[in-house]
């Protein structure tokens, strides 16, 4: 069984400070001094795919992992560790494009890669990404490969070489599906969410091996249906009053007294 993890590399927005939040002319805002980072849904997809290969070993199941990311040079760190921790094959897609909110873009180089390039039993992705959010691009590369897609995925279990069980997020619990391969699965809130660390000896003799790097311009990307006009910065503000008091009775009593008693008289 062929499972290909797709990733994204992510700067870590919530160290911006409000005077970073600068949109230039081409709708940018600087991140090049953020540390980026994996995003959380991914990690927990990677996770899961190397709980799934070591289950695929005690059963004697032969299983490949393999990775593939459409990013800059930037994420180079992360495909080493991945080569560190077992995963057959690492592809970086190499772009410069901005496809922050064009899921339908990499819902495509997906499908080509799959079809054209190295096909695969599983896409495992995260179910967004903390820039663009827009939770779309597992849904549209399962229609565009014509495989059943199971999102909110929480867990999987290896049955046999063509069957997985996998534990979804439903409303009011989880759903467990027997499913057969070849299939799209979207991670959600996992419980597997940090992905291991390799160790020493593997990132030596692993760590090392290569990277196939293709560029964006050997796929066919869609026309643009939607373009990006504008960016703001939502307002996280929230109003409140400092209660103020020379002692922490006074003010007890002030908060009390002034905005308490009246609601709790009405209770």
């Amino acid at each position: 069984m062929n499972i290909l993890v797709c990733f994204t590399n992510v700067p870590d927005l919530e160290m911006l400070d409000d005077q970073d939040w600068v949109i230039d002319k081409n709708l940018q805002i600087d991140t090049s001094f953020l540390k980026p980072s994996l995003d959380i849904y991914d990690e927990s997809a990677l996770e899961i795919a190397l709980k799934l290969l070591d289950a695929s070993e005690s059963v004697r199941a032969p299983m490949e992992l393999n990775a593939l990311t459409i990013a800059g040079p930037g994420a180079t760190p992360v495909l080493k560790t991945l080569n560190a921790l077992r995963f057959k094959r690492v592809v970086r897609i190499d772009s410069q494009d901005d496809l922050r909110f064009r899921p339908g873009a990499i819902a495509s180089v997906l499908t080509q890669y799959v079809r054209k390039k190295a096909p695969q039993d599983v896409l495992l992705l995260g179910r967004q990404t903390s820039v663009g959010e827009n939770a779309k691009t597992h849904l549209l590369t399962a229609e565009m490969l014509g495989w059943p897609c199971i999102t909110q995925v929480a867990g999987i279990e290896l049955v046999d070489r063509k069957h997985l069980k996998v534990i979804s997020q439903v409303e009011g619990g989880q759903l467990q599906q027997q499913i057969q391969t070849p299939c799209v699965l979207s991670v959600g809130d996992a419980p597997s969410a940090y992905l291991r660390v390799p160790t020493l000896k593997n990132r030596m003799h692993r760590g090392k091996q290569p990277i196939e790097i293709l560029s964006i311009g050997d796929f066919q990307l869609p026309e643009e249906t939607e373009k990006l006009i504008d960016l703001e910065v939502i307002s996280h503000a929230r109003a409140g009053i400092l209660i103020q008091g020379e002692t922490p009775e006074k003010k007890a009593r002030k908060l009390y007294d002034v905005y308490l008693k009246e609601r709790l008289q009405k209770l």
